[in-house]
């Protein structure tokens, strides 16, 4: 069989819908690559879920319902039951242009170093707003450097190897949240890794997103993984039963106003980055209402109104400052 035939198995962990659903899984089934298996785990057994994947009659759908078992062990089942020659992963309620299979693949094979790759993707705001391309680091090279610092692959892009994802045995079930990154850092350790410089995939930015829901435990879990990682390159026992005190800690419950002020403020970084100042200054002035003690919020309109020569000389100043006091400021 040609590589270009191979058999892709897409793993989606999905406990609810939102109205996306249906269609999130027919740019799965559209893809121009069409050997794939689309592995659908119904965390906790959801009869909304069940409904709408019923709504379907497409033979390469698997759906395993399931307890209530959380995204990462529903990740583990959908690798388990996978048969192909690659593992693509893909959100409930996100979107795959129609050549994301096709063209991840060809890169693979003609970048056989490579074992795993994601893409740039495109973003839009809840209400319908364009938030523009998210670009990541593309080479090996820049992904290592910058994989502590930043985020360097959108989850629900990527695509890999079957193989070398159980060789370092899939997501580690102790990472309730940031599974992916722990993933990602265990990953470069033993093999090369990419993204493609197109946006293959898009998604919609929401307030209800465990990133800004559940802010405070992703990082503490990412910060778990970031240590574990030293922990390995250091030779010395990972620090993994930390996991137990984060998954019993109580999170304080974040305020509606604080989640939304969370939201608005990406929406604005997002199109900040992609040169649309007057409509950043509208998402950070929202979040700047609904939680007015936030200092990043201020920053970001000044850098807004003032001439990109001069924001660029203050965005230096900026990030050398954050470096320099290890200020945790986005």
């Amino acid at each position: 069989m040609n590589e270009s035939d191979s058999l892709v198995s897409v793993i989606l962990g999905v406990n609810r819908d939102d109205g996306t659903l249906l269609e999130s899984i027919k740019s799965v089934l559209s893809q121009t690559h069409n050997n794939l298996e689309l592995i659908i785990v119904n965390d906790g057994s959801s009869q909304e879920v069940s409904r709408t994947v019923g709504k379907i009659s497409d033979d390469r759908i698997i759906l395993i319902n399931s307890n209530k078992i959380g995204l990462t062990a529903a990740l583990n089942i959908a690798l388990k039951e996978s048969k192909g020659i690659y593992i693509a992963r893909h959100d409930a309620g996100d979107f795959s242009s129609k050549n994301r299979f096709y063209s991840q693949i060809e890169f693979l094979k003609n970048n056989p170093n490579i074992s795993m790759c994601g893409s740039w993707i495109k973003e839009s705001s809840l209400s319908g707003v364009d938030l523009g391309i998210t670009p990541f680091p593309s080479s090996h090279a820049e992904i290592h450097d910058k994989i502590l610092y930043t985020n360097v692959f959108c989850h629900g892009s990527i695509m890999a190897k079957k193989d070398d994802i159980i060789n370092i045995n899939g997501y580690r079930e102790e990472f309730k949240n940031s599974q992916d990154y722990d993933l990602w850092l265990r990953f470069i350790e033993l093999y090369k890794v990419a993204n493609i410089e197109k946006p293959l995939y898009r998604r919609v930015i929401s307030p209800d997103s465990i990133s800004f829901v559940n802010k405070k435990k992703q990082k503490e879990y990412a910060d778990l993984a970031r240590n574990c990682y030293s922990a390995r390159k250091a030779k010395t026992k990972e620090p993994l039963h930390i996991y137990k005190d984060i998954s019993r800690e109580q999170s304080k419950a974040i305020t509606q106003k604080k989640i939304y002020s969370s939201y608005k403020f990406y929406c604005g970084r997002r199109l900040y980055s992609n040169g649309k100042m007057r409509l950043a200054r509208k998402y950070f002035l929202s979040s700047l209402i609904f939680h007015p003690f936030a200092l990043k919020n201020i920053i970001y309109i000044f850098f807004t109104l003032v001439p990109k020569y001069l924001r660029s000389l203050f965005e230096k100043i900026w990030y050398k400052s954050k470096v320099k006091y290890n200020l945790k400021i986005d």
